[in-house]
């Protein structure tokens, strides 16, 4: 018995999509060419691989087994081609790479910036996203790095198999409020009476937001919500809203606006990447990592504790 690692590809596709038509579209194949493929597979292995759950497809015990197996064949295969990469006189191929929104703006795509200018043979190709979708992205193979943050007052974000992190930098999160309004640092504690800006709840943020201030005492009344931050801001300066935002996404704030620091403890976001195993000796991999480590280190200094 000979398994086909393309084929192999597709199951696990399948696997992480749920549904042929939904992996189809992912692989930029036709619903039927993707069943083909199964169909050839499970021809191959001699077992079924798939059954039917409603509109959906699952795995079989056997399909779980062969899932299971196929990581570490794939790791073995991006490991030997980071070897190629490396034997190469020049730094070559293309990265993608997503970010959520501060941490895209303020230092991915710049660094992207200027890694095209002095590897032009290097594309780097970044997109916006939120860490849930793209760790699927990045497990599957279609994502390089994910840049990604979680907080202090949240749980330790799970990777996905065959993933690994390096933390990056943290930074503190702070109060932005109507210009005079409050004095720094602030209690958060004092701000159970304002009305808030927020992130939606179901967004890491949003969730640290409405953590902090349940630990403070009250629940916020957050009236505005957005995941940008440039309409939270707006929310602040027009209509005297608060927010609890980080401090890469507060380094431009508008007129009319404070940025103030928390007293006490308060709450930090730690920013780290994510990529697969490997591919951590890829050398494109490895130079937008330095790039990144060396400007967080100019650029992202953390508020200094209130006393």
């Amino acid at each position: 018995m000979e398994l086909d690692v393309r084929r192999l590809r597709v199951l696990r596709e399948v696997a992480l999509r749920g549904t042929v038509t939904a992996a189809a579209q992912s692989l930029g194949f036709t619903p039927s060419a993707v069943s083909q493929q199964l169909s050839a597979l499970e021809r191959e292995s001699g077992v079924t691989l798939l059954e039917r759950a409603g509109r959906r497809v699952r795995l079989t015990e056997a399909g779980q087994v062969l899932v299971q197996r196929t990581e570490p064949v794939l790791v073995a295969l991006e490991e030997a081609q980071a070897a190629l990469e490396d034997s190469r006189d020049s730094i070559a191929g293309e990265l993608r790479i997503a970010a959520a929104g501060s941490i895209a703006r303020t230092l991915v795509i710049p660094v992207a910036a200027q890694i095209a200018v002095g590897r032009p043979v290097l594309r780097v190709t970044v997109l916006e996203s939120e860490a849930g979708d793209s760790m699927r992205e990045l497990r599957l193979g279609h994502l390089d790095m994910v840049f990604a943050h979680e907080y202090s007052s949240n749980q330790r974000q799970p990777l996905p198999d065959g993933a690994a992190r390096v933390d990056l930098f943290s930074e503190d999160m702070c109060v932005a409020a109507p210009a005079g309004r409050l004095a720094a640092p602030v209690g958060l504690a004092t701000l159970g009476g304002e009305v808030w800006a927020a992130e939606p709840p179901q967004s890491i943020c949003g969730r640290a937001t409405r953590a902090a201030c349940r630990a403070a005492g009250f629940d916020p009344d957050i009236r505005y919500v957005s995941s940008e931050p440039g309409v939270l801001l707006s929310a602040v300066r027009c209509a005297g809203a608060v927010a609890l935002l980080p401090r890469l996404a507060l380094e431009e704030p508008p007129p009319g606006v404070d940025v103030l620091p928390v007293a006490g403890a308060g709450v930090r976001r730690l920013v780290y990447a994510a990529y697969r195993r490997g591919s951590a000796s890829r050398p494109g991999v490895a130079l937008i990592l330095a790039r990144l480590k060396a400007a967080a280190g100019e650029s992202c200094l953390p508020v200094e504790p209130a006393p």
